[in-house]
């Protein structure tokens, strides 16, 4: 029968004086209690021994838990909003429509465990079996609400999570190795450096998440919603995210993940700037396949990569002089800081690329014994798809932009003031600031040879 409310009160007054080292004081003991129903908002029980408690319909909002014995304890319908119950042991809990909104489950374990205790005649029973007697609550966190609760580090490895609201929630670095999280909603959640590897996923909405660093292998996404998500860092070789929408997200691979083959040829071209061309070999990647790879800082100057697909990628701050990369596939890129001087994307596409700050000045041409000729070469942007790109703070120089389509771009503070835009397609563009002053009348002028 559930516990008398008077000697309730007498136990927690016993426990915060225990905690307070109260001479004679005793802690809580409220081991296989019921406490259903129970008005414990903001009760002091850390370091409590509640172990198979049953907590079903009881308000615990507010309440402190930490490094409490939670052992196999139930909380179904339970109030935990804001509850502090980090540190605890909660292996064997269940949930079953408990809201833990706000709670604070720093470093728990919620695997499964059960616990056993002697009936009346003596026999081994299983502790929280249903009333039904039907056998145990098989599920950890059904339909529970989670939402912004604080799951970092904790291990959630085999829980049952389907169609749980985790929005917002923050498990950094958390276990869900095996993890059934079908139809749960874990929008806007923090999940950097979690372990979801062979955790099913199905149906589930994951849009707006940071994954940075999350393991996912043998994962299953079916039908996953990643919209948005950042997977910076993310090993998704031999996953299958056919059915996955993954439109908007940030989806990074480490250049440890491509081909040794290519590998190979940055590792020579890297010795091959270094050396100044007298050792190493420069990079021929024409039609290359570096989609969201991190490339970020790489020197990639005089490399060929015509029609190359560097989709996605980060190239924020690298340098690019001389780079050949006429007909490339540079959706998305992320070309922010880049040192794009006398640069060939000619025919490139660029739509909704990041060339903030990006600077494209045009490079002096040097004679044969390497005295200046006084003549440059511009970079060539001409004919490239630049629609909704960035290119807001960039130095276009000399740049050619005949016949680029610049629909809908942000040029706000970027030079242009000496571009060859004839032909250019300015629709919808955000010039305000820009070097040239008149950009649509200058995109109507003949074309000036640099």
């Amino acid at each position: 029968m559930p516990i008398d409310p008077q000697e309730l009160a007498t136990v927690l007054l016993g426990h915060r004086r225990w905690l307070a080292r109260r001479r004679g004081a005793s802690p809580a003991n409220l081991t296989l209690r019921d406490l259903r129903g129970a008005d414990l908002r903001g009760a002091v029980l850390r370091l409590a021994k509640l172990s198979g408690a049953d907590f079903a319909d009881a308000d615990l909002s507010g309440a402190d838990l930490s490094h409490g014995d939670l052992f196999a304890a139930r909380f179904p319908g339970a109030r935990l909003a804001g509850t502090d119950l980090h540190n605890a042991e909660l292996r064997g809990a269940k949930f079953p429509g408990a809201d833990l909104s706000g709670a604070n489950l720093d470093c728990v374990d919620l695997r499964e465990g059960a616990l056993m205790n002697a009936d009346r005649g003596g026999a081994l029973v299983l502790v929280g079996a249903s009333r039904d007697g039907a056998g145990p609550d098989r599920t950890v966190l059904p339909d529970g609400n989670l939402s912004e609760a604080n799951l970092s580090g904790a291990n959630l490895s085999g829980a049952n999570l389907g169609r749980a609201r985790l929005i917002r929630a923050d498990l950094t670095g958390a276990i869900l190795a095996e993890t059934r999280l079908v139809d749960a909603r874990l929008n806007r959640a923090n999940l950097s450096g979690v372990d979801l590897s062979r955790a099913n996923l199905d149906g589930a909405d994951l849009s707006g998440c940071t994954l940075t660093e999350a393991t996912l292998g043998g994962a299953s996404l079916r039908g996953t919603s990643l919209a948005g998500a950042d997977l910076t860092g993310v090993d998704l070789l031999g996953i299958d995210l056919s059915d996955a929408d993954l439109s908007d997200a940030t989806v990074l691979l480490s250049p440890d993940s491509l081909p040794p083959a290519i590998q190979q040829i940055l590792a020579d071209h890297r010795v091959w700037i270094d050396s100044n061309g007298a050792s190493g070999v420069r990079a021929a990647l024409d039609g290359a396949d570096l989609c969201n790879v991190d490339l970020s800082g790489v020197d990639l100057s005089g490399a060929s990569l015509r029609g190359a697909r560097l989709a996605g990628s980060r190239l924020a701050a690298a340098t690019a002089k001389m780079t050949d990369l006429a007909g490339s596939d540079l959706t998305r890129i992320d070309l922010s800081g880049a040192v794009l001087d006398g640069v060939n994307l000619s025919g490139a596409n660029l739509s909704q690329a990041n060339l903030a700050a990006a600077r494209f000045d045009a490079v002096e041409i040097m004679g044969p014994d390497g005295t200046p000729t006084g003549r440059f070469w511009p970079a060539d942007l001409s004919g490239a798809d630049l629609s909704g790109a960035d290119l807001s703070g960039a130095v276009l120089g000399q740049s050619n932009l005949s016949d680029a389509d610049l629909t809908g771009c942000d040029l706000t503070g970027a030079d242009l003031s000496d571009c060859r835009v004839d032909g250019a397609i300015l629709t919808g563009a955000v010039t305000g600031g820009a070097g040239a002053p008149d950009l649509a009348a200058s995109a109507g002028q003949p074309p000036r040879r640099p």
